[in-house]
């Protein structure tokens, strides 16, 4: 039996989960919590709560993940969008079971938690362009990156140092050198900056997806309620 096989046979029918939908003109994806409704493997449908999908929205020429919490464990599935027959349903067609490894790329989770963005200078560089710091928060994180949000906006491509308060545990502040991917003002004094992960050693890493993958369970727990439909 093979892990997508395998995978399907453990997943109970109505279970909440979570998926990560693709939109169009945007990378990142809009997570929501939704039922599972098992079909005839490896196709399988989601259901929403009334007003919730975002169906105009949807790419459906890209993947989306389904986070599952199978016995304690994280499970995230690849699927395509086989179709929407109404407003609160999509069918899709799993495709593949998400490794831990692929999982440090993919698998992001929101979390707001407080992110300090600085330059990649000496803290005792006496250039004033060397000592500026940008507090903002965190939108969502991941093993490879995170989005969040700032008060200023910063260069694409722009290297800086990041610390990082993770957002379970005990408040520890880890640290990590990474580059600006994207900037989009929001509103006034509000930008969101996507960062990319250049330098992060293991053990840092390992922190923080052991802190996604708790915030995950957490998600996963909840009842999701659809009116009717189970």
């Amino acid at each position: 039996m093979s892990s997508l096989e395998s995978t399907f046979a453990k997943i109970e029918d109505g279970k909440a989960v979570r998926v990560a939908l693709p939109l169009k003109d945007e990378i990142e994806k809009q997570r929501i919590s939704c039922v599972y409704r098992a079909e005839e493997p490896p196709r399988f449908s989601l259901l929403f709560t009334p007003g919730s999908l975002p169906v105009a929205r949807i790419d459906l020429h890209r993947k989306c993940m389904v986070l599952i919490d199978i016995a304690g464990r994280n499970v995230s599935l690849a699927a395509d969008i086989e179709e929407i027959p109404d407003h609160d349903t999509l069918r899709l067609i799993g495709r593949d079971v998400i490794s831990h490894q692929q999982m440090r790329e993919y698998f992001r989770v929101d979390v707001n938690t407080p992110i300090v963005a600085a330059p990649l200078l000496p803290p005792d560089d006496d250039n004033e362009k060397g000592t500026w710091r940008l507090t903002g928060e965190t939108i969502d994180v991941s093993g490879s990156g995170l989005l969040a949000a700032f008060p200023e906006p910063l260069e694409k491509n722009r290297q800086v140092r990041v610390d990082l308060v993770l957002p379970t545990g005990d408040g520890q502040v880890v640290q990590m050198v990474g580059h600006v991917v994207r900037t989009r003002k929001i509103r006034s004094n509000r930008y969101h900056v996507g960062l990319h992960f250049d330098l992060i050693d293991p053990e840092t890493r390992d922190k923080i997806m052991a802190c996604c993958f708790d915030i995950q369970r957490r998600h996963l727990r909840l009842k999701v309620q659809v009116k009717d439909r189970l």
